[in-house]
């Protein structure tokens, strides 16, 4: 049995992030994943994903913020490489006051526009008419797979392992620690994180602690541009399914619909919605005039959700979780890291 300060469970963008934080602060680290890193059955792959301070919730815009300064933390870490893409991002719907109100709490800059205004400013893309717009130019992409490479990159510089293939058998409470097993070997650790993603539920059940979380399998599509959109964009003109666009380098313009996918198991097979692929190749007619409607391909991830779409960072003894991220976490990733580290190490 091989003792460590700290276990993380999952090498996806979550854990990572936590990896480069405990590593960065001193702690001894090691990192299981169960398949490679990268894989694509999980919430962190591909090559893109929105970030935005615009939320209704001051707390999320608060949380974008500081998460946006330690993005550029991360990037000095490793050399400069830009990892947070400022593109400006549009959001638009029948009512925005309450995103706008957020923004102005929190000091964040941003414009109002009416549809004819964003229509002159933003010709690559279509509005409705009497539709209100907002622009925030803190917005942009995060680039996916070069995010979860540089957190681990950072991470091993600072004397993390990482253990590739290694997934958790079990979980436990022992001792005042955490007994981590694996088929290669049994570690002890004084915390063990656990950002284990749509497999965090099943693990916890065997150490005693029952997380109140779902899991969806979401379709995302692809769609080629003649020239590539400068900004994102979130339409909220259904409000509890926005859909969003954004840039995605080499694939032309990634569409998805918030929170549109059925139940899943994290085990089972992973199709691609046609009813959704259907859904944004219409939406995407209506909104990018320079898009080709038909998607060049599209794919599927794994959300972990709660009911109110909020995450789960909490301790339960020596076990920190980091699940659920609801579908919205990416951006957070750096910020989330970093509590879930200050979480897994005792005052």
């Amino acid at each position: 049995m091989a003792d460590v300060d700290t276990v993380v469970v999952g090498a996806g963008v979550m854990g990572a992030a936590t990896a480069w934080q405990l590593a960065r602060a001193g702690r001894e680290v090691v990192v299981l994943e169960q398949f490679q890193v990268g894989h694509a059955q999980g919430s962190s792959h591909g090559r893109a994903r929105v970030f935005r301070f615009a939320y209704e919730d001051p707390m999320y815009v608060r949380m974008a913020m500081e998460a946006k300064s330690l993005w550029r933390e991360l990037e000095r870490d490793i050399g400069g490489e830009r990892v947070l893409i400022e593109t400006g991002g549009v959001d638009v719907g029948p009512d925005l006051s309450r995103i706008t109100s957020a923004l102005a709490r929190c000091g964040a800059t941003f414009d109002r526009l009416s549809a004819e205004e964003a229509a002159r400013r933003f010709p690559w893309l279509r509005f409705r008419p009497g539709e209100s717009v907002v622009y925030h130019q803190d917005a942009g992409v995060a680039a996916a797979d070069r995010a979860l490479g540089a957190f681990l990159r950072a991470a091993l510089a600072y004397g993390a392992r990482l253990l590739e293939r290694t997934p958790v058998l079990h979980l436990s409470i022992e001792g005042g620690g955490a007994i981590v097993r694996t088929a290669d070997g049994t570690f002890r650790a004084r915390a063990v994180v656990v950002t284990a993603g749509p497999w965090a539920r099943g693990l916890l059940n065997g150490a005693g602690v029952d997380v109140d979380v779902s899991t969806s399998r979401e379709t995302v599509a692809f769609f080629p541009v003649a020239e590539e959109p400068l900004t994102t964009l979130v339409d909220w003109s259904d409000h509890d399914h926005p859909s969003y666009a954004l840039p995605s380098p080499g694939q032309g313009l990634k569409a998805g619909a918030h929170h549109t996918g059925p139940d899943a198991e994290p085990d089972g097979e992973g199709a691609v919605s046609d009813e959704t692929v259907a859904l944004l190749s219409k939406w995407v007619s209506e909104r990018f005039p320079a898009a080709d409607p038909m998607p060049d391909h599209a794919e599927t991830c794994m959300y972990t959700n709660t009911a109110d779409e909020r995450f789960i960072l909490e301790r339960h003894g020596p076990i920190v979780i980091g699940s659920a991220c609801s579908g919205h976490g990416f951006k957070f990733a750096p910020l989330i890291g970093k509590r879930l580290a200050e979480l897994s190490i005792p005052p």
